[in-house]
């Protein structure tokens, strides 16, 4: 045996050994030992993970050396709980701390036998059948993966686990930093503006990647890699990119999403950014796409399950798969754990008052009541009862004590919608409530406590409302602790489909007309309106074509006139050549020819479409001969 001045094994200068588990659970399986030492035992970060029950978490560690010219096995460190053994002249022998296995020699730890062999030896040894292959298959606790296919594997096992769509974009992040290599990876939304999740190693700077190659990627659906970013002529004298020393990039893009990566020279000299890693970087995107949508499921689900068990009711959900609203659904998921006060801005009609259920039912108090309030439909000499309560006889028809919303919502969530419609008065009240949870009722002397999580909301701009005098600055402060913004429904065009068909089938049950389809030229309609009342107004109009339609396909004739009209069509030409000026009458004649012909001569859809009712289109058809 020798413990000190032995050299480490080099590739090269004696043949490659290895360790073969010659006796146990795990039989047939060996370690190449060249890279220096490794350890034994049934935890996931050792070298050589074990199945057997009798061995410890970290049994053994061993290191491949060298002495007198023949290569040999030193034992480091003998760390389990039941002891190690080897042979010797026939011997059964304790192995400690030094013992040195020769070529042949074994070691016993637990109801494993370990061999050390020659590289080759180890091979036909250890497979009986040269035909058979054996893998580790449990490549996902290795510390680092052997191949990119078990990246994958490895990044599809980390989302599996993930229970919202959050903790998806953010494991997905790390894992293509460590696994490609790159300095940063980040989650962008399909048109590139907007960082869904990222990962770094510092501070995040502007993209290695120009926008007309973001944009490539966004609009022929390729993914691209650029081995050196000074290539690209919007990037070549950008000094951010020169500063921190960048070298590549690569993005590829999902259906919601897009997967970017860059490095510097420090990971393009450990890893190949090469063809294969490109087709990593599509299928970790791809899969951050499907795993994400179910993980978001799985949230809503759990905080469904959750509020059925505590009596609760369910959840809500938001329709859609854009951009925007998936950066929502991180938001909601992000903020609803915290108690924290938070104020929804938007348009009306975009959903402000569903996205604080979403919250409410995501968040630890999803067991207590959420109640709603619209501040703007209450009357201001009554919206001081209605949110704080009052006494018996405090005013005139106060008959009884009245609980406000306040003491409603102990327990749970408070949604004020339109705060803005508060007077100033009401205002510091609230403020005085926001800063301490308790409150006194109308007409009463008794301080009440609460505990209540707030969310506000409103369409107006509360500062400007601040800057006129309308509105309390102090109180714009502690509702805007956290603060988001709904987009309209016009930023949200590859939503309305869904929508659609969200509400047809609402609606249909009810009605007892079963559409399951949209026309497409009534869905481009739909789609190229401008819908300045958003999702109520969409709403609305499908539940308008569902009562006064037929069939089992959503058509353009079901659609409101005004909807028709106010379609952008191809703008006309402001100036004409000399001699090519019509008159208005024939302008008149061709348009009304051109709607029946793209109405397919159906009379009632050319009016629709021209914005006039049908008894003008009979007369005009009478007036200029196309009634035949």
């Amino acid at each position: 045996m020798r413990t000190a001045g032995a050299g480490l094994l080099r590739s090269g200068d004696v043949r490659p050994i290895c360790l073969l588990v010659v006796a146990g659970p795990d039989l047939g399986r060996r370690l190449p030992l060249q890279h220096g030492p490794v350890t034994v035992g049934r935890g996931q970060t050792e070298t050589l993970r074990l199945a057997d029950t009798a061995v410890s978490r970290h049994h053994l560690t061993l290191r491949a050396t060298e002495e007198a010219g023949t290569e040999v096995v030193m034992v480091d460190e003998v760390a389990g709980v039941n002891p190690v053994w080897t042979v010797v002249d026939g011997h059964r022998v304790t192995v400690a701390r030094g013992h040195a296995l020769p070529v042949g020699g074994t070691v016993t730890l637990g109801s494993t036998t370990l061999q050390v062999v020659l590289e080759d030896a180890s091979l036909s040894a250890a497979a009986g059948n040269p035909s058979t292959l054996e893998i580790d298959a449990d490549v996902v606790a290795q510390p680092a993966a052997p191949s990119r296919l078990a990246a994958l594997a490895a990044l599809g096992d980390r989302l599996a686990r993930c229970g919202s769509l959050q903790a998806v974009l953010r494991e997905a992040s790390s894992w293509a930093v460590h696994a490609l290599p790159a300095s940063r990876a980040l989650l962008l939304s399909p048109d590139g503006t907007d960082i869904l999740s990222g990962a770094s190693d510092g501070a995040i700077g502007e993209l290695a990647m120009s926008r007309s190659m973001l944009d490539r990627v966004r609009h022929e659906r390729r993914a691209f890699l650029v081995r050196n970013v000074q290539d690209e002529p919007d990037l070549a004298d950008r000094r951010s990119v020169q500063v921190r020393g960048l070298v590549g990039a690569m993005a590829a893009p999902a259906a919601n999403l897009v997967f970017y990566a860059e490095w510097g020279a420090k990971e393009a000299a450990s890893g190949r950014h090469d063809e294969e890693a490109l087709l990593l970087l599509v299928c970790a995107a791809h899969l951050v796409s499907a795993l994400g949508d179910s993980a978001s499921e799985r949230s809503q689900l759990k905080a469904a399950a959750s509020s059925q068990r505590a009596n609760a009711r369910p959840v809500p959900r938001m329709i859609g798969r854009s951009a925007a609203i998936n950066r929502l659904q991180v938001f909601m998921e992000r903020v609803a754990p915290s108690p924290a006060t938070i104020l929804v801005r938007g348009e009306s009609g975009t959903g402000k008052e569903l996205a604080a259920a979403i919250i409410h039912g995501l968040s630890p108090v999803a067991g207590g009541p959420f109640v709603a309030i619209n501040c703007a439909a209450i009357p201001e000499q009554l919206l001081e009862s209605e949110l704080f309560g009052h006494e018996k006889g405090s005013f005139t028809g106060a008959i009884a004590t009245h609980d406000g919303v306040f003491s409603r919502a102990d327990g749970g969530t408070l949604f004020l919608d339109e705060i803005g419609e508060m007077s100033l008065p009401t205002q510091a009240r609230m403020l005085r409530v926001l800063e301490t949870r308790r409150f006194t009722r109308v007409g009463g002397s008794k301080e009440i406590g609460v505990s209540v999580r707030l969310i506000a909301a409103t369409h107006r701009d509360l500062r400007a409302m601040v800057e006129t005098g309308s509105f309390r600055e102090d109180l714009l402060y502690r509702l805007s602790v956290i603060q988001t913004e709904l987009p309209p429904l016009r930023d949200r065009v590859d939503d309305i489909e869904a929508l659609v068909m969200h509400f047809l089938g609402q609606f249909g049950e009810e009605i007892g007309r079963r559409v399951d389809r949209i026309a497409p030229d009534a869905l481009a309609v739909l789609q190229r309106y401008r819908w300045p009342g958003n999702i109520r107004e969409l709403r609305n109009v499908v539940e308008r074509g569902l009562v006064l339609g037929d069939g089992n396909e959503l058509e353009l004739d079901d659609l409101p006139p005004e909807l028709l009209h106010s379609a952008p069509t191809a703008p006309l030409p402001t100036t004409a050549p000399a001699g090519t000026v019509r008159t208005l009458v024939e302008l008149e004649r061709d348009a009304i020819a051109a709607a029946l012909a793209a109405t397919g001569g159906n009379k009632a859809r050319a009016a629709a479409l021209l914005g006039i009712d049908r008894t003008t289109l009979y007369r005009k058809l009478k007036d200029h001969d196309l009634s035949r």
